[in-house]
Order: C-alpha cells, then structure tokens, then sequence
C-alpha cells in the first residue's frame, strides 16, 4: 500500500502563493485600472458642472428649435439651448 499525500507540501504552498502574487499585482498595476480612475474624476467633475449650470470654455452652447408632435395634430416648437462637452474619449451634451 502506498502512502496517501494528505496535504500540501511547503514547495506547492510557495509556488501557489508566488502565482497568487503575480496575477494581483499584474491586475492592480494594469493601466485599465489608472485610466479608469482619471475618467472617473474627469465624469464627476462634469457632472458637477453640469448640476451647477456653470457652461465655462469647457462646453459649447448652441440654440436649437426642437418640433414637438402630438397626437399627429398638436406641434410645439420649442427653443432649446445643448450644451454639449467633447474631449478625447467623452462626449456628453445636455438640452435645457
């Protein structure tokens, strides 16, 4: 009869802890995670400024009439004004 392995060796243990090691810190150094955290910022700060009704530089304003149909007899022409925020990787705009 042979003997029956019954637990880890300590090799097995380091080696497993060593991969373990290796998968976490190639996932928190990933520049996935850096760039997320700068567009995080970036979006909250937009919003921010959108709550605020504060339309700096960063935005650009256009007036636009929007025709509203209702019922297929009612029209509403309605004048608008987008605001609208463009960077490299967002584009969010805003009608009011």
């Amino acid at each position: 009869m042979g003997i029956i392995k019954k637990s880890f060796t300590l090799l097995e243990t380091l080696v497993s802890v060593i991969i373990l090691l290796v998968l976490i810190s190639g996932f928190t150094y990933a520049s996935y995670y850096q760039n997320f955290n700068e567009e995080y910022i970036l979006l909250n700060k937009i919003e921010n400024l959108f709550t605020l009704k504060d339309y700096s530089s960063n935005f650009e304003k256009k007036h636009i009439a929007v025709k509203i149909v209702i019922n297929d007899s009612i029209v509403k022409n309605i004048n608008v004004e987008k605001n609208i925020y463009k960077s490299k990787n967002i584009i969010l705009f805003k009608y009011e």
